[in-house]
């Protein structure tokens, strides 16, 4: 099947599909940093840059259009601008291209992605009930009738990255439009993977041992920054939570901002977003060893403790050296943000190869859909 990917990122939609078996015929991305980004992974840059600029002429022919307008005006934790902002309201632009599109040569599928946020997003979100905000769902009730105006079929479905093979807690609405033409077919719901009794996209059955199971989550790529021991059972994947200990930076204004959360590695992650204004990347506690003589005052190289990862002291006849053990808290690693969206180490080792700076990749991640979600709806196509 041919698709296009609009509102392209870094290509994760993109990944999803061509590991089910498609091909991207084009894409569209406006971002500077993430049409580089793309063109690191994929050897060129997207095709088409603004979107309002593109006509329904410009796009070769194609079984699927994939988007994920941008999700801020829907958002939670924005100012819940839906349709009426400036950025969520791109989605009209897909709708016209649409239209622009003659009868005969529009996509079969309509793929699209948004948060959770959109489901209560509408015109009376500013309307206050008892002191409290109130929203109505009316903007995604005008995204479903505009997609049936267009001659589309319209199914949709929450899913959770969490029941997917990465520890994250990323919930979605996965939004499918299908051209009444070509007839009913059902692809939602999905279920969960390992919950299913048929041979999953993870290649595991409930019957699979524990041993298989763990090797097939681990080809798959499931986060190495915050595994559990729950991960080696996969049908307990789903009952994993995220598990705050703390918080670094409580305000007098905010006991727990959203940068200051420590989590727990024995639970999932919370949802990336762009971790953008510095210092925003989730935090989680790790065990540190420091390697250190037994006397107190000596000291080598004009120290006495080591730092993590470096070699310890030249070992003497005089000397006991010893491990001191402690937990220090850090912030997960571009890397580590890669791979809760199911993006292989291959792919980030190109992105740090080519000078992509750390920045961009926290952004291109947050943005991003999760891999192994769209594998999983882009393989029932």
């Amino acid at each position: 099947m041919k698709f296009i990917d609009m509102f392209a990122g870094m290509g994760t939609v993109r990944m999803g599909f061509e590991r089910a078996g498609h091909e991207c015929v084009s894409a569209i991305e406006f971002d500077p940093h993430k049409r580089k980004i793309y063109e690191v992974i994929f050897g060129h840059e997207p095709e088409f840059g603004d979107i309002t600029a593109v006509r329904g002429t410009d796009l070769p022919s194609a079984d699927c259009w994939c988007f994920g307008a941008p999700c801020q005006d829907f958002s939670l934790a924005g100012m819940r601008e839906g349709l009426e902002g400036d950025r969520s309201s791109l989605i009209r632009e897909v709708f016209r291209l649409v239209r622009e599109t003659p009868q005969e040569l529009r996509p079969e599928w309509l793929l699209y992605e948004n948060v959770k946020g959109m489901l209560s997003s509408g015109p009376e979100r500013r309307r206050k009930l008892k002191g409290e905000k109130r929203w109505n769902g009316f903007d995604f009730l005008e995204i479903l009738f505009e997609m049936a105006s267009l001659g589309y079929d319209i199914q949709y479905e929450l899913l959770n990255s969490k029941d997917f093979g990465v520890p994250q807690n990323r919930e979605r609405v996965y939004t499918l439009g299908h051209l009444r033409r070509y007839g009913k077919r059902k692809i939602f719901p999905i279920g969960i993977p390992d919950k299913r009794t048929d041979i999953s996209v993870y290649g595991y059955t409930k019957e699979s041992s524990v041993k298989d199971r763990t090797r097939i989550l681990n080809t798959y790529g499931v986060s190495q920054c915050l595994r559990s021991t729950d991960y080696k059972d996969p049908p307990k994947i789903a009952e994993l939570k995220v598990r705050q200990i703390g918080n670094v930076m409580p305000t007098t204004i905010r006991s727990n901002p959203n940068q200051g959360r420590v989590y727990d590695t024995r639970g999932i992650a919370p949802c990336l977003n762009k971790m953008e204004g510095g210092g925003r990347e989730p935090l989680i506690t790790e065990p540190c060893a420091c390697l250190t003589p037994d006397r107190l005052e000596k000291r080598q190289n004009g120290r006495r403790f080591k730092e993590p990862g470096e070699p310890m002291f030249t070992l003497t006849k005089q000397d006991i050296h010893g491990i001191k053990q402690n937990s220090r808290i850090r912030r997960l690693t571009p890397r580590e943000c890669m791979r809760l969206q199911g993006v292989p180490d291959c792919i980030t080792d190109k992105l740090i190869s080519a000078g992509i700076s750390d920045t961009q990749m926290y952004r291109a991640a947050g943005d991003a859909c999760t891999v192994n979600v769209i594998y999983e709806i882009a393989r029932r196509l």
